[in-house]
């Protein structure tokens, strides 16, 4: 993996994490709707009717849309551990600074003013621990 590549994971890392939080919000409302529909599969009282089938239907679209926000979380915390690991073998210095510009997203100033270093110290740091990244993944 080259050092842009690295970078543009670890930026990507920042979207997908606000992505895995929304996933998860959307399969506990879809898990919920599941339950919804079941209980009124089994207490509707109609069977073979239309109504019946047009829940079944509903059914299972929440779980095949359940499926498939799964494979999507499960994806995600994989590339997250694959990548946490390559963090792990970093310099304490060079980790609070890539966890806090791309994980917390705070600006290379407020890194810098957070660690006691200059701005663009904060980006030669930043550039080799990427470097590191890169040459681990």
């Amino acid at each position: 993996m080259t050092y842009e590549e690295a970078r543009n994971l670890l930026a990507d890392m920042r979207a997908a994490k606000r992505r895995a939080n929304a996933i998860k919000a959307r399969i506990a409302d879809i898990e919920s709707d599941a339950q919804s529909i079941s209980s009124a599969l089994n207490n509707s009282g109609v069977s073979g009717g239309i109504m019946h089938s047009r829940v079944e239907e509903l059914a299972l679209k929440v779980e095949t849309e359940r499926e498939k926000h799964m494979a999507a979380l499960e994806a995600y915390f994989a590339l997250e551990d694959k990548l946490a690991a390559a963090i792990d073998t970093l310099e304490p210095l060079e980790k609070e600074i890539i966890l806090a510009f791309y994980l917390d997203g705070k600006p290379n100033w407020k890194v810098g003013e957070a660690v006691g270093l200059e701005e663009r110290t904060v980006r030669r740091y930043k550039r080799k621990a990427a470097q590191k990244i890169a040459d681990i993944l």
